[in-house]
């Protein structure tokens, strides 16, 4: 009985080991993809036939739709190098027009142009009774153009795995532009915010057999100098207008009930005035 009891506890261990280790990989997928796509991290052919599986829709988003591993592969290559943009030296660029060799001292890029980077705001997961799992990630993309003239008004913070000080981020946390000659700083007009949702669907082996983006269209269209102000101010208007318009017509139908009750009453008490009008003078007639 013993021996029975302990194997039933052991078999159960093994399985939530297993679910552990399970949910711990879909994890970990799920946020490397995540950097990879909108990120600076490279992620190879062989991590994608790891992670997507063969048959799957592979990956959509609002503006691309894949439709196989090989494609996914080219527009992550796209977007890791649409991520980091460099403005040569103009004398390198002279020495690679006319091929010759570039000196060391010229490799380097004259300007930084542009930087994106994604950040992970919450992880969510559900499984269902098939084994099948969802994962949706939260995160922020971040686009910072000229990099290099801005500087960082963001303080330490604490990770997530531990409550121990992170390591010093590789990117600006709050970037801001300063001000010349004092040392104030403003919040910088070339930093873009773009909040994504991503949905991943996982099969039993872990493998992901669904990959789909969601942008929100206020999001994007506030990407766009000029729209955010536009929409704060666009948006309460409007909402103040749609109360107006709702209490009006809340009034005007009140109005028109209570008009209507009135005359219900009216035609009530003319309807019984009359009926005893007609009694009042048949009965002198029948007296007759």
């Amino acid at each position: 009985m013993d021996v029975d009891e302990g194997s039933y506890h052991s078999k159960q261990l093994s399985v939530a080991a297993q679910s552990t280790s399970s949910v711990v990989s879909v994890y970990a997928t799920a946020l490397e993809v995540c950097e990879s796509v909108y990120g600076e991290h490279p992620i190879s052919h062989d991590a994608l036939e790891r992670f997507y599986e063969s048959s799957a829709s592979i990956y959509e988003n609002p503006l691309v739709t894949t439709t196989s591993r090989t494609m996914l592969a080219d527009i992550l290559r796209f977007s890791r190098q649409l991520s980091v943009v460099d403005i040569p030296r103009p004398l390198a660029v002279i020495y690679s027009f006319f091929r010759l060799r570039v000196p060391d001292h010229l490799n380097s890029p004259w300007l930084h142009a542009l930087r994106a980077w994604t950040e992970i705001d919450d992880v969510s997961e559900s499984e269902s009774f098939d084994g099948h799992r969802k994962t949706i990630v939260e995160h922020t993309l971040h686009i910072l153009v000229f990099p290099n003239l801005h500087t960082d008004t963001g303080k330490a913070q604490f990770s997530r795995s531990n409550e121990s000080l992170s390591s010093p981020p590789v990117h600006p946390i709050h970037p801001s532009l300063p001000i010349p000659g004092t040392s104030l700083t403003v919040p910088s007009p070339f930093h873009f915010e773009l909040r994504i949702l991503t949905r991943f669907s996982f099969n039993e082996q872990g493998r992901i057999t669904h990959h789909r983006d969601f942008w929100d269209v206020k999001d994007v269209m506030g990407l766009l100098p000029g729209v955010s102000l536009a929409q704060w101010i666009g948006t309460r208007i409007t909402a103040r207008g749609l109360s107006y318009a709702s209490r009006m017509w809340l009034r005007n139908s009140a109005a028109n009930e209570a008009d209507l009750d009135i005359k219900g009453l009216e035609s009530g008490y003319a309807t019984e005035y009359a009926q005893s009008t007609r009694k009042e003078l048949q009965s002198p007639t029948e007296s007759l």
